[in-house]
C-alpha cells in the first residue's frame, strides 16, 4: 500500500511539471520538467527549477545540476544562450535547436537560486541571504528534486555553473558530503566555467592579465614590480594593499579599468553590445562590478560599462504562454536575467574555495576548472595559480587539445583536478566556443581524453 502511495504521488508530481509544449520551440523527443522547490525554514523559499532529460539515454546518463552567479543572477539565460538544448532567437519569440546542447549525453536540472532570482520568490518577502544558506537551500532542493524523480537517484550526479557559481558549486559540493548520511547523492564530480573561486587571486591574477594584454603602461609596470611586489608579480597581493600610496592607487585604479574602460569585461576581445540609445544594457555585468569594484554602477558610468544584450531572452522569457508552460504562478513578477536586491543584500562568506577543493579531490570526486582565456571578469590566470597552489602533483603537463581541426585550448591535470584552458572564448565559454564547450564537458563526464 505505502509503494502504491508514493508511487501516485510521483507520477503526480512528475506529470503536472511536465512541459507539454514549450512555446515557439522546435519539437524534440526528450522530456522536460519545471516548478518549483520549496526550502527553507517552512518552505518559505520557492526555487523555480527546469529540468531537461538526456536525448540519449536518461536511465543511464549522468545528471547535472547547473548554477549560474552573480549572486543573484539566473540559470535560465545559460539554457537559452549558452549550452541548452534551445536557443533565443532576436525575435524573442522563437527559439532554435542547439547542436552542441549538453543535453545530448546528461539530464540537466537548472536551478534559479537563491531566492529572488528569475522566477524563485518568498513567500514571505525576505530574500536576504549569503553563501551558507544558499548551499543548505540548493542542497534541499537536491533532495526535493531526487525524491520527486527517485528515477535518477543512482545515476552519475555533477554540479556544474559559472562565475560567482565558483561560491556556489563548491559550497554545495561541501554541503553535500557533510549530509551524505541524512541523504546518499551519487556524486561523482563538479566542474566550474570561469569561476572567481578565490577573489583575492582573481584580483591578483587580473592586473597581470591586464598588463599581458597591453592595458597597462610598461614604465609603471616596472615601478610596480619593484616598489610594490619585490620584483615577484606572481605572489603579489595586490588585494591587500591599502592606504593612501602608490600601490594601493594602482591596483584600485587597474582593477577598476578593466570594468570602466569602455572594453567588454567578459571578453575583451569582443564588442560591447549597445542598445540603439548608445546606452550600455546593465543588468548583466552590474554584480559583478558591485563584486570587483565595491561600488555600485550608477547612470553617469553606463556610458562607459560594457555589457551583453540579454534582450530576446527576457522578452522570451515574460511571455505569459511561456510563464505558464515554466510553471510560474500569475502572482509572481517580472523576470530579469539578474537580481540587484539579491546582489546587494547577499552576504559574501566565502572569499577562498581552496579547502573544498583539496577534500573533495581526496575525497575521491574530480574536478573540471575550464577558463575562457580573454574573460576579464573571472580571468584564466587566477585559475591557473589557484589549480597549481592546491599543492597536487602534476600528471599531465600542459598539453593542447584539438576540436575540429584546431586548438581548442590547453589542458593540464592534478590527478582528479582538470584545468582547462579555451582559446578564443570569453566569461559563457558555452556561448563564444560551443563546440569546444561540449567538447570539454563530455570528455570530462565521459573519462575521455581532452
Amino acid at each position: 500500500m505505502m509503494r502504491f502511495t508514493l508511487l501516485l504521488g510521483f507520477l503526480a508530481l512528475s506529470q503536472a511539471a511536465l512541459i507539454n509544449q514549450l512555446p515557439g520551440a522546435p519539437a524534440v523527443n526528450f522530456k522536460q520538467y519545471a516548478g518549483y522547490f520549496g526550502v527553507g525554514q517552512n518552505k518559505n523559499h520557492q526555487l523555480h527549477y527546469w529540468f531537461i532529460e538526456s536525448q540519449s539515454n536518461p536511465a543511464t546518463d549522468p545528471v547535472l545540476i547547473w548554477l549560474t552567479g552573480g549572486p543573484g543572477c539566473s540559470g535560465l539565460s545559460a539554457i537559452l544562450t549558452e549550452w541548452g538544448p534551445f536557443l533565443a532567437n532576436d525575435d524573442g519569440a522563437t527559439l532554435r535547436l542547439n547542436p552542441y546542447s549538453w543535453n545530448q549525453k546528461a539530464s540537466i536540472l537548472t536551478l534559479e537560486a537563491p531566492a529572488g532570482v528569475g522566477y524563485s520568490y518568498s513567500t514571505d518577502g525576505n530574500v536576504q541571504t549569503g553563501d551558507n544558506q544558499t548551499a543548505s537551500e540548493n542542497w534541499e532542493a537536491l533532495v526535493a528534486f531526487f525524491n520527486t524523480f527517485p528515477q535518477y537517484k543512482n545515476n552519475d550526479f555533477y554540479v556544474t555553473g559559472e562565475s560567482y557559481g565558483g561560491i556556489y558549486v563548491p559550497t554545495l559540493v561541501r554541503t553535500i558530503m557533510d549530509r551524505q548520511n541524512q541523504f546518499k547523492m551519487n556524486l561523482k564530480g563538479f566542474a566550474v566555467g570561469n569561476g572567481c573561486v578565490s577573489f583575492p587571486e582573481n584580483t591578483d591574477s587580473l592586473i597581470e592579465f591586464m598588463y599581458g594584454h597591453g592595458l597597462i603602461d610598461d614604465t609603471k609596470w616596472k615601478k610596480v614590480r619593484s616598489q610594490c611586489c619585490n620584483n615577484d608579480i606572481d605572489d603579489c597581493q595586490f588585494h591587500n594593499f591599502s592606504g593612501l600610496n602608490f600601490c594601493n592607487e594602482f591596483a584600485q585604479q587597474e582593477t577598476t579599468l578593466a570594468w570602466s574602460s569602455g572594453l567588454n569585461p567578459y571578453n575583451m576581445y569582443d564588442n560591447c553590445v549597445q542598445s540603439a540609445s548608445s546606452q550600455p544594457v546593465p543588468l548583466r555585468f552590474a554584480a559583478d562590478y558591485r563584486q570587483q569594484t565595491g561600488k555600485d554602477v550608477v547612470t553617469s558610468q553606463l556610458s562607459s560599462v560594457p555589457c551583453l544584450n540579454e534582450t530576446a531572452v527576457t522578452t522570451y522569457l515574460n511571455r505569459q504562454d511561456v510563464r505558464k508552460a515554466l510553471g510560474v504562478p500569475t502572482s509572481i513578477g517580472r523576470w530579469d536575467i539578474c537580481s540587484n536586491q539579491i546582489s546587494q543584500t547577499y552576504t559574501r562568506e566565502t572569499p577562498d574555495t581552496s579547502s573544498i577543493f583539496v577534500r573533495a579531490i581526496t575525497s575521491g570526486i574530480k574536478v573540471m576548472l575550464y577558463s575562457g582565456d580573454v574573460d576579464m571578469a573571472c580571468n584564466f590566470l587566477m585559475g591557473q595559480r589557484f589549480s597549481r597552489k592546491l599543492g597536487f602533483n602534476v600528471s599531465k603537463g600542459k598539453k593542447h587539445y584539438n576540436v575540429g581541426g584546431q586548438i581548442g585550448g590547453y589542458h593540464t591535470q592534478y590527478g582528479l583536478l582538470h584545468f582547462v584552458t579555451v582559446r578564443g572564448a570569453g566569461h559563457m565559454v558555452p556561448s563564444d566556443k560551443p563546440a569546444v564547450a561540449y567538447h570539454i564537458l563530455d570528455s570530462f563526464i565521459n573519462n575521455k581524453a581532452f
